[in-house]
C-alpha cells in the first residue's frame, strides 16, 4: 500500500502535480477546470497547501492520490467538506481511497468537527457508490453550479465521525 501524508510547505508541487492530473484525466469529477488551475504560479499552490488539509498517497516519491478537507467559511462550525478526492485510474480499487478518507476523518476531528461533508456530480456515479461505502449519506442538499441547469446540480453528502 502506498504511503499517506499530509502535504506540507515543503512539498507542494506534489499536490500541484497531482491535483493538475486528476483535472486532466477527469475533468468532469471536478468543479474547477485543469484549464484555470494549470495558470495558478507557485503562490497560490503554497497559499492553497496552507489554506486546508492535504493528503497524498505516495508510491516512492510520486503521488498517486490525493485529497483535501477544509472549514468553509458558510459552513457550520462543526463541518470540514472533502474536496478534490482522485485516485490514478492504475491505482483504484485498491483501498487508497478510503486510506485518504480515513486521514480526512482522523484531521477533521481533531479540528473539532463532528461531521464531514462533500459535493459530488450528479452523473457521476462511481464516486457517488464510493462515498455511500465509506458512510455517507445525501443530506438532501444542492449546490447549483450553473443556474437553471440541473446537470450542474451537486448532491452534498455527510458522514458523521
Amino acid at each position: 500500500m502506498a504511503e499517506i501524508i499530509r502535504a506540507s510547505s515543503e512539498n507542494w508541487h506534489l499536490v500541484r502535480e497531482i491535483r493538475l492530473r486528476s483535472l486532466s484525466s477527469d475533468p468532469s469529477a471536478f468543479g474547477q477546470s485543469w484549464e484555470k488551475e494549470s495558470t495558478y504560479d507557485d503562490r497560490a499552490w503554497k497559499r492553497r497547501v496552507d489554506e486546508a488539509a492535504w493528503f497524498l498517497a505516495l508510491d516512492g516519491d510520486s503521488p498517486i492520490a490525493v485529497v483535501a478537507s477544509r472549514h468553509e467559511s458558510d459552513s457550520p462550525a462543526n463541518e470540514r467538506e472533502l474536496q478534490a478526492m482522485w485516485v490514478s485510474p492504475s491505482s483504484r480499487k485498491g483501498g487508497l481511497a478510503q486510506a485518504l478518507a480515513e486521514a480526512v476523518f482522523a484531521w477533521a476531528k481533531e479540528d473539532g468537527a463532528d461531521t464531514v461533508t462533500l459535493y459530488v456530480g450528479p452523473n457521476n456515479a462511481p464516486a457517488r457508490k464510493l462515498y455511500e461505502a465509506l458512510g455517507f449519506s445525501d443530506t438532501g442538499e444542492r449546490w447549483q453550479v450553473v443556474e437553471d441547469d440541473p446537470e450542474s446540480s451537486w448532491i452534498k453528502m455527510a458522514r458523521a465521525i
